[in-house]
């Protein structure tokens, strides 16, 4: 035994991986302009942020005349997570939102996106829906006041619970590199 050696049982070794994420959220096609998104990150309790931001909000960016419906957003998404468990791999949730009229920020659409569980690069378009009222009388008065049906917690979006009584509608499209 070597003086450097500790005396006493072997140490065991935790083994763990690594999940890279490098992209950018794209562009998005929606009937309407002026547009900014917002990303996050959902993931389970054996996950840890190694490196990198878990939320980021992008620019507002706007269709160019005549080209196409598309908006460029081209906001970039670098973050690493450590885990010893597969179970609750990283979700991404965005949420993009637009100004209204009278200056407010208006949620446009929510979605989410599993992260690719092999490397390589990959194109994901994340389809997107905002919450409805559930009676024309709602549809009304929010529309009226400005105040839109939204989701308290953006990352709502990524989770299985309590989804399936929500009404909602589909806005558009987002695609993330």
């Amino acid at each position: 035994m070597a003086a450097s050696e500790p005396a006493g049982p072997p140490r065991k070794e935790l083994s763990a991986f690594f999940v890279v994420v490098n992209g950018q959220v794209e562009s998005g096609e929606f009937p309407d302009d002026d547009l900014y998104v917002r990303y996050g990150f959902s993931f389970g309790p054996d996950w840890t942020v190694v490196d990198g931001i878990e939320t980021g909000l992008s620019q507002i960016a706007r269709k160019a005349p005549g080209v196409d419906q598309s908006v460029v957003w081209n906001f970039p998404v670098d973050i690493s997570f450590k885990s010893t468990n597969a179970h609750g791999w990283p979700r991404m949730s965005i949420s993009v939102y637009g100004v209204d009229g009278l200056g407010r920020d208006v949620v446009r659409g929510y979605g989410s996106v599993l992260i690719p569980p092999f490397p390589g690069g990959y194109d994901r378009y994340i389809h997107t829906y905002v919450p409805v009222p559930s009676s024309l009388w709602q549809r009304f008065v929010s529309w009226f006041t400005g105040t839109y049906a939204e989701f308290y917690d953006s990352k709502f979006v990524a989770q299985g619970e309590n989804r399936e009584v929500t009404r909602v509608e589909s806005t558009g499209v987002v695609k993330v590199k």
